[in-house]
């Protein structure tokens, strides 16, 4: 059992590769401008009127682009991870020979 488990991490880690290639292409940017938004929204909720230019609402605008920023990277992580295993399992299965099962003896 281990020894199968452990054919699988080729795959996870390439699929993790192939995600944070395609985050850094097409999530990074909408990640900061979207968290920067949330970080001004949660502002404004919290002391009611409109943020002015002051080191706390800059550090919370800061905290919302970070958080976004790593929310979606381990979205785009996991999910590519867990593609392409299961890409790699079922590649497997179908390319299976009938000498590679094992025999009942």
């Amino acid at each position: 059992m281990k020894d199968t488990q452990h054919k699988r991490w080729p795959e996870a880690w390439f699929g993790a590769a192939v995600a944070l290639v395609a985050y850094l292409l097409t999530g990074f940017v909408p990640a900061m401008v979207y968290g920067g938004y949330m970080g001004l929204m949660t502002t404004r909720i919290l002391f009611g009127t409109q943020p002015d230019e002051s080191l706390l609402v800059r550090a919370m605008a800061g905290g919302g682009m970070a958080l976004a920023v790593v929310a979606t990277l381990f979205l785009y992580l996991v999910l590519g991870a867990a593609i392409f295993s299961g890409a790699g399992a079922l590649m497997r299965v179908v390319t299976r020979r009938p000498e590679d099962e094992p025999s009942e003896a």
